[in-house]
């Protein structure tokens, strides 16, 4: 992969537990573990009629230098807005460029 296509910057986001509260019960937080260049590939979008409306979703596709820690578990942060992986990663070449599927996260 050339680093020239690399022109974005996204951070890779993981639910993490950040603490105990009083009744020792665990709190989680999603927290940066990692930013990372990429490469954009072209949005599709689809829209469907749901509960007497039109939904439509975002769908972005990233691809990064390759990275073992990267799963569906996980967020990605881009231009401001948060992302869910929704299929694991594909690894493309011999651990050369890991492509990453992402929907937008309605919050």
């Amino acid at each position: 992969m050339r680093a020239g296509k690399l022109d974005r910057r996204l951070t890779l986001l993981r639910w993490t537990e950040t603490g105990r509260d009083a009744f020792n019960q665990p709190l989680f937080e999603w927290v940066d573990y990692a930013t990372v260049w990429a490469q954009q590939r072209p949005n599709r979008g689809e829209e469907r009629f749901s509960a007497q409306q039109m939904v439509g979703t975002a769908v972005l596709t990233f691809h990064i230098r390759h990275r073992f820690d990267v799963s569906v578990k996980d967020r990605v942060e881009f231009d401001g807005a948060l992302y869910e992986v929704t299929a694991p990663p594909r690894e493309i070449g011999r651990r050369v460029v890991l492509e990453i599927d992402c929907t937008a996260v309605a919050e």
